[in-house]
């Protein structure tokens, strides 16, 4: 009888030593997925995922490390066969963040849209703010740009030093006519990061549509002597010297364009047309010919009247 009891005890000691050890076996695979998954090595994590659920088919954390890792190798199929395993099991706000994002990669903006607003409803804070940038993308793909303004905005409210946010704030600022706020928001990025081209550049395109030309050519010089071979910022100079009739420096930030790129029609045209303006008439026609054969066909109506034999 003591026996017996001595092997039943014995028997009932070793069985929960053995589930003990193997849900640490488990939770030491899900853990290595984990730090896989941070590290960034998606296959890796992929690999001790799909072995951790080979233990517990039902590990919840392995299948969320499973669906991410195939989203960030761009198995979108895969991942949302195992995401529809992970809702049966899980209610987690963070599976309609992923299914979101599955969706964004079918282009299906509206149905994305569903699921990340269901994301806000269901989680509390902290949030993850990419369900923000998510939802201002498929507006902005929908053609909803107050919506897009609106939920970039939320993003700021939480993280101001996001430059990417900050960016696509004022560039839809701009978009939607209000050139003044956009000007603020670029003001802003600029005071975090005082070299950022897209700031500096697209500000001195709100400061062209509101003729303050001198603003825009302080930030267009201020690029250029960061990037001396952009041809767009060459040619943003050229074009408002020209409206400043400005010609001979038009003609220098021109001909720089032309050494840069000698198949840049658009610079023949324009520096004939400023010699045009100089009374170089020879050299202006040279630049229209040029024009014309590298495909600007408004340059043959000059040919045709300030060049052509009499």
């Amino acid at each position: 009888m003591r026996l017996n009891v001595f092997v039943k005890a014995t028997y009932l000691i070793c069985s929960i030593l053995l589930i003990v050890s193997c849900f640490s076996e488990i939770s030491l695979l899900t853990k290595k997925a984990q730090d896989a998954f941070k590290e960034g090595k998606f296959l890796t994590s992929l690999y001790f995922a799909e072995n951790a659920l080979l233990k517990n088919p039902k590990d919840k954390e392995a299948l969320m490390i499973m669906v991410k890792s195939l989203l960030s190798l761009e198995d979108y199929q895969q991942a949302e066969e195992k995401l529809a395993k992970l809702f049966l099991i899980s209610d987690d706000p963070e599976l309609f963040l992923l299914k979101g994002r599955i969706l964004i990669n079918y282009e299906n903006y509206n149905s994305a849209i569903k699921y990340f607003l269901t994301y806000l409803e269901k989680k509390n804070e902290p949030l993850n703010l990419t369900a923000f940038s998510n939802l201002a993308y498929c507006y902005f793909q929908i053609e909803d740009y107050q919506k897009a303004l609106e939920y970039y905005q939320k993003y700021h409210n939480y993280d101001n030093s996001n430059i990417e946010v900050l960016l696509n704030i004022a560039y839809l600022f701009g978009y939607l006519g209000k050139s003044d706020s956009a000007i603020n928001y670029y003001n802003k990025i600029l005071r975090l990061d005082s070299t950022n081209y897209n700031a500096l550049y697209n500000r001195s395109i709100e400061y062209q549509l509101k003729n303050k030309f001198d603003s825009a050519k302080k930030d267009l010089e201020t690029l250029h002597n960061y990037y001396p071979d952009d041809t767009n910022v060459l040619m943003d100079l050229a074009k408002i010297q020209l409206k400043e009739k400005k010609h001979f420096g038009a003609i220098n930030d021109l001909t720089k364009i032309i050494k840069i790129d000698s198949t840049n029609a658009e610079a023949y045209f324009l520096r004939g047309s400023a010699l045009l303006e100089l009374s170089r008439n020879f050299s202006a026609c040279m630049d229209f010919i040029k024009a014309g054969e590298l495909g600007y066909f408004e340059a043959y109506e000059k040919i045709s009247k300030y060049c052509s034999k009499k």
